[in-house]
């Protein structure tokens, strides 16, 4: 009977120790089952496959009707549309009046728009000497005195200084070189672009486009 009191401790840290590790055992069983997700794109689409609502579909007898399902959310009086809303209903006339309220407030605001850019005037009436002088500036230093240059200088259109002037023909022969080697560093998509775009202005000018 003395030796019981001893014993009982002992069988007690047995027990215990026995069921946490049965415990931890089963734990690990259970982590290691392996568990089937939805893993490929086939079984994703066959599980986001869904019918539509029947409201979506029209009845037999009505084939030309107007099905208005919005989605599910807090129902408002500003997201009704105005075509739906009955005779009766007296949001109609809070709707006009805030049609006629935003139409003032836009006729309003068009009188405080900013005042107009107005375009610097340009001198039309270029006179003989200064034809002459344009001429010579554009011969002598085609680089210096372009056709922007030119037409800031006098006051006149860049058209109108293309009409009275011409470049010499060596400034002429560089610019279609350099022209000729940036065309050479184009790939066959930029080239068949630049020929489509020709085309295309070709067809605008005879009025086919």
């Amino acid at each position: 009977m003395e030796a019981r009191p001893l014993v009982q401790p002992l069988l007690r840290s047995i027990s215990s120790t026995c069921t946490s590790t049965s415990t931890r055992a089963a734990v690990v069983t259970i982590a290691s089952i392996p568990r089937r997700h939805q893993s490929s794109t086939s079984r994703t689409k066959r599980a986001l496959k869904i019918a539509p609502h029947p409201s979506f579909f029209p009845s037999s007898g009505e084939s030309t009707q107007v099905i208005y399902n919005p989605p599910s959310s807090m129902p408002s009086v500003y997201h009704t549309p105005f075509k739906f809303l009955p005779p009766s209903d007296p949001r109609r006339k809070a709707n006009l009046a805030q049609l006629f309220r935003s139409s003032a407030d836009a006729s309003s605001s068009k009188s405080a728009l900013p005042p107009e850019l107005k375009d610097h005037e340009r001198k039309y009436n270029v006179t003989r000497e200064q034809v002459d002088e344009m001429r010579e500036l554009r011969a002598t230093d085609p680089e210096r005195w372009s056709v922007l240059k030119l037409a800031e200088r006098y006051g006149c259109a860049p058209y109108f200084v293309m009409m009275c002037c011409r470049a010499p023909d060596e400034h002429r022969e560089r610019e279609r070189a350099i022209l000729g080697a940036v065309k050479e560093r184009w790939g066959p998509i930029r080239t068949a672009a630049r020929q489509e775009r020709k085309k295309r202005r070709d067809l605008l000018h005879k009025d086919l486009l």
